[in-house]
């Protein structure tokens, strides 16, 4: 009970009851806030493939916090009367719980086959991480891995543009030599074609995002070849 003097539980005024009752919503709360705390701490541990520096790559943390960022302020922007930008916060939080299971995997050179059979992996883990989740943090991952809602749809949509982004700002040039074999433009520019392609097909929905990845595969291609001449 020492928790609550100062408060008004520990005034004569409140029955045993109450007390017992507040006692066991302050239990539960710290509860929850340690379990998501962990989560959290165990999900920063997970590195991508993106790299912020020499020594350095994202870790999931990050990405997601990115993603949120970038996520919510392109639908103010784009489709602030079609969207809750505030879902797409939360979606955008939770994308990625999944690879606390199955870590994360590098996509840049997989077809339509291959990320199938991604899907088809994660899905069989989802089910048992959704049953260790908080309720409201469950339901959030459940409704974005069903990618029903225009919401869900746009974080994945938004999600495509990020690894190029990290690209761009960080060492990207190391990455695509280093972990995907990529030492000349040309062969950078044809594994963005068919990546491009593929996420012009799955989110045609957004012509914004689209245009957005097109752009940016543009950008890092001209830099990439600038640094390969030097």
């Amino acid at each position: 009970m020492e928790k609550f003097i100062g408060t008004k539980i520990d005034q004569n005024i409140v029955s045993t009851h109450e007390v017992v009752a507040e006692s066991k919503k302050y239990s539960s709360s710290a509860s929850i806030a340690t379990e998501l705390g962990g989560l959290a701490m165990k999900f920063a541990r997970i590195e991508r493939a993106p790299r912020y520096d020499e020594k350095t790559r994202e870790n999931n943390a990050e990405h997601s916090f990115m993603l949120s960022l970038v996520a919510t302020e392109l639908a103010s922007e784009l489709y602030a009367e079609q969207m809750n930008s505030g879902l797409i916060t939360q979606y955008a939080i939770v994308h990625d719980l999944i690879e606390i299971k199955t870590g994360d995997t590098k996509t840049f050179h997989y077809d339509k086959k291959d990320m199938a059979k991604k899907h088809n992996e994660e899905q069989k883990t989802l089910g048992d991480l959704l049953n260790e989740l908080p309720p409201y943090t469950a339901q959030l991952l459940r409704e974005y891995e069903s990618q029903e809602v225009p919401e869900a749809r746009f974080v994945k949509a938004v999600d495509k543009l990020l690894p190029v982004i990290v690209d761009i700002l960080g060492f990207g040039k190391k990455v695509m030599r280093e972990d995907y074999g990529v030492t000349d433009v040309d062969t950078l520019k044809a594994s963005y074609l068919k990546l491009h392609t593929r996420i012009a097909t799955s989110f045609a929905e957004f012509p914004q995002i689209v245009e957005a990845h097109e752009l940016l595969c543009e950008l890092f291609a001209i830099e990439f070849d600038i640094t390969q001449k030097r």
